[in-house]
């Protein structure tokens, strides 16, 4: 007998109370002693000053909201999480369902401006478990493999899908990923902006290794110790640095914000793009929800099956580590392989005209 699962319609509204709270905060930062301007050490100082008064004085978020809730949201609870997700229909009936997966430290706001852009099929955006309107399990961490379950259950159960493509980046990559190698039979197609870490790369003998492998092994061993101190306190300690995240709008943005500096093409982002995000983590208090799956992706993920299903790789030049197209089409099944010009890590935020439409050559391939 199948659960019944019932939906129940969302749109998101923030108290005027949480704003006058959050602009009080913004207020009264107190700063750190030791300046950095050079982000060097991390989160420029100067940059920080200018985005929080920016965030507290003239950032319009009503705007963003009227915006989003002009799709259809919904949640429901799928085993003891609620899943909030946009399931936004096609121009007409019977098209192919897109399922659309956001990584860390963003939110379904990677995809909003696809929305409007992809008239031509049915797209599921959710958030990821630990973001934004979408609970913890009540162990306190998910995994990615986890994650994958509830998709394809809100995909197929829920909604009804006999199949659908999975799209993803960063910790959607992994989703994704799982997603074709454990229903090969649903997951009509892969498309993929990232493909993971190249591990067997990075550990190669420089002799064993093209010019292009080498220069790839020397970006990540240097990425590795200068970049991922984040990964390491995110994995094990998530709890100690969740109590800063949701105490300081402050301390929280300039933990978010060096990252989207660091792995994006920063002058694609506008001031509003950022601060919408600030304000999805904030008023949600998921800042630290949302790094409990690094836990739960360090240490409680079971192995992936292979990947058979169509992929197309669409690379972003300024994205965390791009791996050699030879070692992607090595690992992956890829029948369509894009080098963006421009565009990093948050791919359809950075770039949505031209994600849009490589997506749309794919998914013309495949449905």
């Amino acid at each position: 007998m199948l659960e019944l699962i019932i939906l129940e319609k969302f749109a998101i509204h923030f108290e005027e109370a949480a704003w006058e709270d959050l602009r009080h905060r913004l207020a009264h930062v107190r700063w750190p002693a030791g300046k950095s301007v050079d982000w060097r050490l991390g989160m420029d100082e100067e940059a920080l000053v200018e985005l929080l008064a920016f965030w507290r004085d003239s950032y319009d978020w009503n705007r963003r909201e009227q915006a989003l809730n002009q799709y259809p949201q919904f949640t429901c609870e799928l085993d003891d999480v609620t899943i909030h997700f946009f399931h936004i229909p096609a121009k007409k009936p019977g098209a192919g369902a897109v399922l659309l997966t956001h990584g860390w430290p963003d939110s379904f706001l990677r995809y909003e401006k696809l929305f409007s852009l992809l008239p031509d099929y049915d797209l599921v955006v959710p958030s990821l478990p630990g973001f934004a309107f979408s609970s913890l399990p009540k162990k306190g961490y998910s995994s990615n493999a986890e994650t994958a379950g509830l998709w394809h259950r809100l995909l197929t159960q829920v909604l009804a899908y006999d199949a659908y493509a999975a799209v993803g980046g960063d910790m959607g990559r992994g989703v994704s990923c799982y997603l074709a190698a454990c229903y090969p039979q649903e997951v009509r197609g892969l498309y993929l902006t990232d493909v993971g870490f190249a591990g067997d790369l990075a550990a190669a003998p420089d002799e064993q290794l093209t010019p292009e492998e080498l220069e790839y092994k020397q970006r990540a061993n240097r990425w590795m110790k200068e970049e991922s101190a984040y990964i390491t306190i995110q994995s094990t300690k998530p709890q100690t640095l969740a109590y800063s995240l949701s105490d300081s709008p402050a301390g929280m943005a300039a933990w978010i914000l060096e990252k989207y500096r660091a792995w994006s093409d920063w002058p694609l982002l506008t001031r509003n793009d950022l601060c919408d995000c600030l304000t999805l983590y904030w008023m949600t208090n998921t800042a630290g929800t949302s790094i409990r799956a690094y836990h739960g992706n360090s240490f409680h993920l079971p192995p992936m099956g292979p990947i058979t299903v169509p992929t197309a790789i669409a690379a972003f030049p300024y994205d965390v580590l791009p791996v050699p197209k030879s070692w992607a089409e090595r690992h992956y099944p890829v029948v369509q392989y894009t080098q963006m010009a421009r565009g990093g890590h948050f791919t359809a935020l950075e770039q949505p005209q031209e994600f849009a439409a490589d997506l749309t050559k794919f998914l013309k391939r495949i449905f």
